[in-house]
């Protein structure tokens, strides 16, 4: 299936079924907006970009807006179906889809600690805002300093059966259809958190390609079984990952 004929048939059935079509886990896929050089359209062939809404068991809705054919643009958490409150975490791509500028709104402001992104993925300049006030900026310093290990049971976080068992559960999990229903296929890279209790949580795309292929590799890590959880000073703590999904067009 080529990817307009993908993409028509995903915007009408999320607009027949009005929200009610259950995508990926735990969330739903809401509405699609096709839009063109002169917004809102409902034909594909003016269509240049596109917004995505997923719905989330817990209540918050996330709007992506993406590039025809290409990749994410911005990522927007927000508290109602209207999408006037923004509440929870922001991202923000280049052209070519690398992650470029990320944090959290509360009540539609900033607040925390903004980074923004080199085409590498590491962090270069750290902003801090108190109720959307910019209070601090620095550059950020990219030496990690090396953790003392005071036990000797430390250990990372580790997918049961070891690296050789992730690769199969991966290979076994992806669609192996899901490069031809792209434009032109590319690698996605995610970032993800192994919890205290071994869950992958906080996912989220360092590099995005196509809305197929970006959503293909997030659904394989959320359904992902459960980590042996890391171990630092004695105490299970968070490990973050990064895993990339190269998709064939062929």
């Amino acid at each position: 299936m080529s990817y307009n004929r993908y993409l028509i048939k995903l915007f009408f059935v999320v607009i027949i079924l009005s929200g009610t079509v259950p995508f990926l886990q735990a969330q739903e896929l809401v509405n699609i907006v096709l839009v063109g050089k002169n917004g809102i359209t409902e034909d594909i062939k003016e269509a240049v970009s596109f917004v995505a809404v997923k719905h989330y068991p817990e209540g918050s809705f996330e709007r992506l807006d993406y590039i025809l054919h290409g990749p994410l643009q911005k990522l927007r958490t927000y508290t109602d179906a209207a999408l006037t409150v923004l509440s929870g975490r922001s991202f923000e791509y280049d052209v070519q889809g690398h992650l470029s500028y990320t944090g959290y709104y509360s009540n539609n402001l900033k607040t925390g600690n903004w980074d923004r992104i080199n085409d590498t993925g590491t962090m270069v300049k750290r902003e801090h805002y108190e109720n959307g006030v910019l209070t601090n900026a620095d550059v950020k310093d990219t030496v990690k300093k090396k953790v003392e290990i005071l036990y000797g049971d430390e250990r990372e976080a580790d997918f049961k059966g070891g690296s050789k068992n992730w690769i199969k559960y991966l290979q076994k999990n992806i669609d192996p259809d899901a490069g031809s229903k792209s434009v032109k296929g590319g690698q996605v890279m995610l970032r993800f958190i192994v919890d205290t209790h071994g869950s992958t949580t906080n996912i989220y795309l360092q590099k995005s390609v196509e809305f197929v292929l970006d959503e293909e590799a997030i659904k394989v890590i959320q359904k992902s079984p459960v980590w042996i959880p890391a171990l630092q000073n004695g105490k299970t703590v968070n490990a973050y990952r990064r895993q990339p999904f190269t998709f064939i067009k062929e």
